[in-house]
């Protein structure tokens, strides 16, 4: 019988050790094949996860929170969102948040956002002036994010629907227009009702460090959960189970 013999040591037949080798090589790789299965793709436009069905712990976080208990409800706009600008906006914001209106009311049916000409007939107002000064609008918004130059608050009536809500970003600290236009999309976005983050899909609007992009468009995924959040079946003051009911089985 052939004896394969190694430094320091003697192992058994050779052939033996060849097919171990092989059979360990072929655990492994079915062990990366299983972990790379099971580890999502960080991309909300990828085929697999198109279906939203399977993203329903997606649109739960972000609407109720990673860890949500059940005192945390369902928000969503039921009156159409009157948008007013407070300071000097670039032409070029300008633009961009008309192209974002236009896309919105095409997914966000049956609300609709428009641009109001007076403070009067808005109750959504948008900041590009001093921090000091929209903490003086807001006095409630996490200075914190105002610091950082980019926030969003909101308010709600008894029945968690949204009644008015407000958005900053800070021209100083964002510079580049690329990234101007990026946080008026994610924050106007984050103003429908999606006011959790989620580190999950890096082109998603929605999505947080550590994975996250500048992105400057809706992925499928994103219009998908925009849809899902104004459809029918989803109430506003709807609690984690009732969510729940309506994901699985509708309405």
């Amino acid at each position: 019988m052939k004896t394969l013999v190694t430094r320091n040591r003697t192992t058994g037949d050779g052939l033996l050790q060849y097919i171990n080798q092989r059979y360990n090589f072929h655990r492994l790789l079915a062990l990366i094949m299983f972990v790379f299965y099971l580890t999502p793709v960080h991309s909300a436009d990828k085929n697999e996860y198109e279906y939203f069905e399977g993203q329903h712990g997606y649109f739960k976080e972000l609407i109720l929170g990673r860890y949500a208990s059940n005192d945390r409800r369902v928000w969503k706009w039921v009156d159409d969102i009157n948008i007013f600008v407070k300071g000097g906006m670039p032409t070029v914001l300008s633009r961009e948040l008309d192209k974002i209106i236009v896309e919105l009311n095409h997914i966000a049916d049956p609300i609709r956002l428009e641009r109001v000409a007076s403070e009067d007939q808005a109750n959504y107002f948008m900041f590009f002036e001093s921090s000091e000064a929209y903490l003086r609008f807001e006095p409630n918004a996490l200075s914190k994010r105002v610091e950082e130059g980019a926030a969003i608050y909101l308010n709600k009536n008894t029945d968690y629907e949204i009644s008015n809500g407000s958005m900053y970003i800070d021209l100083a600290i964002f510079e580049d227009n690329t990234y101007r236009k990026y946080w008026l999309r994610k924050l106007l976005s984050h103003s429908l009702g999606t006011r959790y983050p989620a580190p999950y899909y890096a082109d998603s609007v929605f999505s947080s460090l550590p994975y996250r992009e500048i992105t400057l468009r809706y992925s499928n995924l994103d219009k998908t959960i925009i849809k899902k959040l104004y459809s029918t079946c989803v109430k506003a003051g709807m609690d984690k189970y009732e969510l729940d009911d309506v994901l699985v089985n509708g309405c």
